[in-house]
């Protein structure tokens, strides 16, 4: 579904964040132009000097107000950006200063003001470029990533800068005594002056920025010719004969009597889910699978050539040696060893869920030699759960109507995080897009925006981007967090805007990001709500997901359309039932998608990624390959994750475990959901992930539950 576009460079900004799901069918990640984290030991998150809530009015920054023109988006940039070099510039000026004025603030402190400046120049510039209706606008935003990925890459290559944090670190002001937060800070930064190259001779440096302007340049190039890829097929009116009634009168004959079909979403999904017409899904499939043709697998190809140069330049066997480093997972051989392990707790779930896809293919016509394609597994799995478990996943459509869904899914995060929402006038890039502020104890503590509905030229899949980071600010004030949820649901009209259960999910999903930019406490900008390690950062949303599949939880809002009536008992139960079937296969399609990412950072240039696709997908997966396809044009994790894909069931992992005490306490339980607040998403990535968990549950992270998940024995 899950996922910035510029190469990650391991540092600590985490500038143009956007997390992305992996629920349901829809795959996403997340993206930043910097990953965040290290194996630092945790301390106690340092006590900012005035907490949040008591801080000051001020008047905040608003860049929704100021960037949504094509001037407008690029002073925005270039004054934050210049607003960045100052504090740069303040703490270069420190070099050969006596320990007394190398104060944490002076310099440390300054550097995460820094951060904060660039983080403010890229964050809505980059939400602009992929989701503001005007193309001027959206390409003007656009040119502020190459100025950020230029910036950032200077500052890493300082050696005047990288002098005076070390010497801070060797020999500042003996007043000042780090822990938590401030000394993470401390031990990331020297790791990734390292880790950008800093010790790399003039000419290697001269290299090393060029690499990174061509790799942000391609990463931009392919995302946008993703985002503008929207091809279709045209049908009978017949080949319509499966899908909902609602998906058919959106879609009349044309002036030539056929129906066209894109490869959007909305029109995506439905139609391999439901419709009959297996040829047809078929070639809708290779479609999508192909969107950003030819020339995606070009830059492709150009992108991993750098970044195996880059990596080889600064010391690393491969990219994925590179990425991997400071984040959880480590090596990228901790990361096979992991992904071997979910492979063998899936081989026999996977075989039996495939025997019955099979047998309802050979019950519907079809012959037991026949090869399945990966567009048969929604269809096919559809048709089981309908047969075998008594589950019509479009009667369950009927009970989830989007505003209601909006609603309940407010209703419910109030509820459990003691907090308040308020529909404010949006102002915003769209008419259809609203603004909510959310308060706690009655203090504003942030802002989030929702855009809904798919629309031309827009984000093709569903994400949380920042649009202003929280921090607390040298005055004494705090900076609120202010998020956008960008998703492409069903827009109501003369039809009611009935969602799928898996868009439910997403839904839940992306809002548990939401809720992680939002609920921050973090005193810096470097670890602000979700610039926690890569492989850590979906944790909280997958865990949320839970939500959707609560009889407790959908009761609140779940209502007939029309009736009014709560799901029934039978339906519910059936839901249930069929929940489990597809989870194998569901997550071999993760393992294929988390191995090519891994697969293609691996190796030297040279060898043709779309073999290295057709190989994972063999290796993992139980479904044929589809002669023709090549998913590297329109993976767009592979720009975004860059060898972390598997990251979706690493943390897939953590968030099992995390359930364990919300499902022993209690879904709705404000008092768990209160301790998972103030442990897990208030620290952001201030404190080591695996630390997060092991305070939430009282014992040290397992892979147990998720395991036990993937097997049904949960």
């Amino acid at each position: 579904m899950k996922v910035g576009y510029t190469p990650a460079r391991s540092g600590l900004l985490s500038l143009l964040l956007l997390v992305a799901c992996s629920a349901g069918t829809q795959t996403g990640g997340v993206s930043s132009p910097a990953t965040t984290g290290s194996a630092t030991p945790p301390g106690p998150t340092a006590t900012p000097t005035t907490p949040p809530s008591e801080a000051p009015p001020r008047a905040e920054f608003d860049p929704v107000a100021q960037g949504l023109t094509v001037d407008g988006v690029k002073q925005l940039c270039d004054e934050h950006l210049r607003a960045a070099e100052g504090h740069l510039g303040a703490i270069r000026a420190l070099r050969g200063a006596p320990p007394a004025k190398l104060t944490y603030a002076a310099t440390l402190g300054r550097f995460d003001d820094a951060v904060l400046e660039v983080n403010s120049a890229g964050e809505f510039p980059y939400l602009m470029g992929v989701a503001h209706p005007d193309a001027a606008v959206r390409e003007a935003a656009r040119l502020c990533e190459p100025k950020v990925d230029r910036f950032t890459t200077a500052m890493w290559l300082d050696a005047d800068l990288a002098a005076v944090i070390e010497a801070y670190a060797e020999k500042g002001d003996a007043r000042d005594t780090l822990n938590g937060e401030r000394a993470r800070l401390l031990s990331d930064v020297l790791r990734d002056f390292r880790r950008n190259g800093l010790s790399l001779p003039v000419d290697r440096q001269q290299r090393l920025r060029d690499v990174n302007e061509q790799i942000t340049r391609i990463g931009q190039e392919f995302m946008s010719n993703l985002s503008a890829s929207t091809a279709s097929i045209e049908v009978a009116p017949a080949a319509l004969q499966g899908l909902p009634k609602e998906y058919v009168a959106k879609h009349a004959p044309n002036a030539s009597g056929k129906v066209e079909i894109s490869t959007d979403y909305p029109d995506f999904f439905p139609f391999v889910t439901y419709a009959k017409d297996r040829k047809a899904a078929l070639d809708l499939y290779v479609l999508f699978t192909n969107r950003g043709g030819e020339k995606n697998v070009k830059l492709i190809d150009r992108l991993l050539a750098l970044r195996s140069e880059k990596a080889k330049m600064l010391g690393y066997k491969s990219w994925a040696d590179y990425a991997i480093e400071p984040r959880m997972a480590k090596t990228s051989g901790a990361v096979r060893a992991f992904l071997d392990q979910v492979r063998t707790a899936l081989r026999e779930p996977a075989k039996a869920e495939f025997a019955a896809l099979m047998k309802e293919h050979v019950r519907l016509g079809g012959k037991a030699t026949d090869k399945l394609p990966p567009s048969d597994r929604y269809f096919l799995e559809d048709r089981v759960r309908a047969s075998t478990y008594q589950f019509d996943s479009q009667a369950l459509s009927d009970y989830l109507e989007l505003g209601a869904v909006k609603q309940g899914l407010m209703d419910i995060t109030a509820k459990m995080y003691a907090i308040e929402y308020k529909e404010v006038p949006a102002n915003a890039w769209h008419p259809d897009v609203t603004a909510y502020e959310v308060r706690s104890e009655g203090k504003l503590i942030g802002k989030f925006y929702l855009d809904l509905y798919s629309r031309p030229d827009k984000y093709k899949h569903a994400a949380m981007f920042a649009v202003r980071t929280a921090k607390l600010l040298d005055d004494g004030s705090w900076q609120t967090p202010v998020a956008a949820l960008e998703c492409n649901f069903p827009k109501p009209g003369a039809q009611p805007a009935l969602m799928s259960h898996e868009d439910v999910v997403t839904f839940f999903h992306e809002f548990g990001h939401v809720l992680h930019h939002l609920l921050t406490r973090s005193e810096l900008a470097s670890y602000s709500g979700t610039a926690t390690v890569r492989d850590f950062v979906e944790a909280p949303s997958q865990m949320f997901e839970e939500w959707a599949w609560s009889r407790e939880v959908l009761d609140l809002f779940a209502r007939h359309h029309a009736t009014g009536e709560k799901i029934p008992d039978a339906l519910f139960q059936a839901m249930t039932r069929a929940r489990g079937f597809g989870r194998a296969l569901a997550t071999q399609r993760q393992l294929t998608l988390a191995s090519i990412d891994l697969e293609l950072h691996s190796r030297d240039p040279g060898f043709d990624a779309t073999l290295v696709v057709e190989q994972a997908q063999r290796a993992n997966e139980s479904f044929v390959f589809v002669k023709g396809t090549h998913l590297q044009s329109s993976f767009g994790h592979l720009i975004t994750y860059d060898a972390g894909y598997y990251g979706y069931q690493w943390a897939l992992s953590l968030s099992r475990d995390v359930l364990t005490r919300f499902k022993k306490e209690g879904l709705l339980n404000p008092a768990v959901a209160r301790a998972f607040r103030d442990e897990v998403l208030a620290k952001g990535g201030g404190v080591e992930a695996g630390a997060l968990v092991a305070r939430f549950l009282g014992r040290a992270p397992s892979h147990d539950a998720y395991l036990a998940y993937l097997q049904g024995k949960e």
